[in-house]
């Protein structure tokens, strides 16, 4: 099993239209994981919300052949303990792109951030501000958080396109990655040991073998490897 780690600031997952070609590929077998670090995401199949989260980790899933539930436990562990962010920072200190926040509620306060910081400029303190945020949401030594000491979410999808061979020719391969039944039994069992590592009401879940467009706004960027197979 692998992971990138990516770093966003926010993203989106919309469904597409294709449903039964998207079941047909997820039979073809994901294998790779992509972990997106973000501020926000939405995942939409068929134009309707699947789950969303704000910062955190988003984690672009898949298993090859070569992989067993051994994997599981520490591949797990990896994603929830890899230090991402930097020591003083924390999940509701980081601002969230505008196309990725909440729907805001009725009765919510018409004096939002936007309208805050637009009233600190007025009066000249705009630039202060900003400054004095930027040093509470990055101060502090880098590398020192998980997203669990973060306070973050993590959101799982998964691809088998990860796992692609390309040394023949120009078509991708996928052989090395395992067949739709037998992936999304690991992909499940990844899922509830997340949960049980961190919290349940933390790790969002995709639709296992939809087809999907996924929307990312990068946070930093920072891009990290992760991968079972690599020796110590």
């Amino acid at each position: 099993m692998r992971a990138v780690l990516q770093r966003v600031k926010g993203a989106t997952v919309h469904g597409k239209l294709l449903v039964r070609l998207a079941a047909t590929w997820q039979i073809e077998r994901p294998r790779l994981t992509l972990l997106f670090v973000t501020r926000a995401i939405d995942n939409i199949v068929d134009g309707k919300l699947v789950s969303k989260i704000g910062p955190g980790i988003v984690a672009l899933v898949g298993i090859s052949t070569e992989d067993t539930a051994a994997e599981i436990v520490p591949f797990a562990n990896k994603i929830l303990n890899t230090k991402l962010w930097n020591e003083n920072q924390q999940a509701t200190q980081i601002l969230v792109p505008p196309q990725y926040e909440p729907e805001p509620s009725p009765t919510a306060n018409e004096d939002t951030p936007s309208s805050t910081s637009a009233a600190a400029a007025s009066n000249g303190e705009a630039s202060e501000s900003t400054n004095a945020r930027a040093e509470q949401v990055w101060g502090g030594k880098p590398w020192k958080r998980s997203v669990v000491e973060l306070g973050g979410e993590v959101l799982c999808v998964s691809q088998f396109t990860l796992f692609a061979r390309t040394v023949k020719g120009t078509k991708p391969d996928f052989h090395r990655a395992m067949g739709g039944d037998s992936a999304k039994v690991i992909y499940e069992a990844l899922l509830k040991k997340l949960g049980d590592g961190y919290a349940h009401d933390r790790i969002k879940d995709g639709a296992f073998g939809e087809m999907m467009d996924v929307s990312l706004t990068n946070d930093g960027p920072v891009t990290i490897l992760l991968d079972t197979a690599e020796k110590k």
